[in-house]
């Protein structure tokens, strides 16, 4: 990426050193030459990217492309590329430097589950913060948030799945998780979601967005 006016150009501690989620205030002119995903991460602004608008908090992967104007977008780059069906090659660092679910949420039915949290940021308002799930980990059916929550998918696939009942087998709807996609709100107006779940399918990385309005 090219050099450019912002007011604010910030490296996420927390992504390094196994990706790079760089966050951009007021950005002009940004020159994209690898790929690279970006999100829209104003909540009121569209932003033009290769001659599409893109809505606010949702993203794509783009590459050889200049965004003219953009008050606030999130850059995410990694190594290997996004889609692999291999292990993702830093997995074993993650799961030494990240913190596991069953440390974070006490709870039994979470205590073997493959899934890594790291440090978290806050942005605009915004606390960012990413997820490590292991092949084939069901990362636990759960309907209570305190905040409401958006995920993008950085590697390999998985699936958001939404279940009438806090069983595996009322499963009704599966949202596929792809590298460079940003999922539709789960919640309604009043902060409700309905049971769900993240199933990986491959190594999977993404980066949770919460917001507390």
């Amino acid at each position: 990426m090219s050099s450019m006016p912002y007011t604010n150009r910030k490296i996420l501690k927390f992504s390094e050193p196994f990706l790079k989620v760089e966050y951009i205030e007021n950005a002009k002119n940004l020159a994209i030459s690898e790929k690279t995903i970006i999100v829209n991460a104003d909540s009121k602004s569209e932003i033009l990217v290769a001659n599409k608008m893109l809505k606010p908090w949702s993203s794509s992967i783009y590459a050889n492309v200049t965004i003219a104007s953009a008050p606030r977008i999130i850059c995410i780059t990694v190594e290997p590329d996004f889609l692999s069906f291999d292990s993702f090659s830093n997995a074993h660092a993650i799961k030494k430097k990240w913190t596991k679910i069953s440390d974070i949420i006490s709870l039994p039915h979470l205590r073997d589950t493959n899934l890594w949290r790291s440090k978290k940021e806050n942005v605009d308002n915004v606390e960012l913060n990413l997820w490590f799930a292991s092949s084939k980990t069901d990362c636990g059916i759960h309907n209570k948030h305190g905040f409401r929550e958006l995920h993008t998918q950085i590697f390999g696939i998985g699936r958001m799945q939404k279940f009438h009942e806090n069983d595996h087998d009322s499963l009704y709807q599966e949202v596929f998780m792809s590298p460079g996609h940003t999922h539709e709100p789960f919640y309604n107006d009043r902060c409700e979601y309905p049971w769900h779940q993240y199933h990986a399918d491959t190594d999977c990385i993404w980066l949770a967005a919460e917001f507390d309005d």
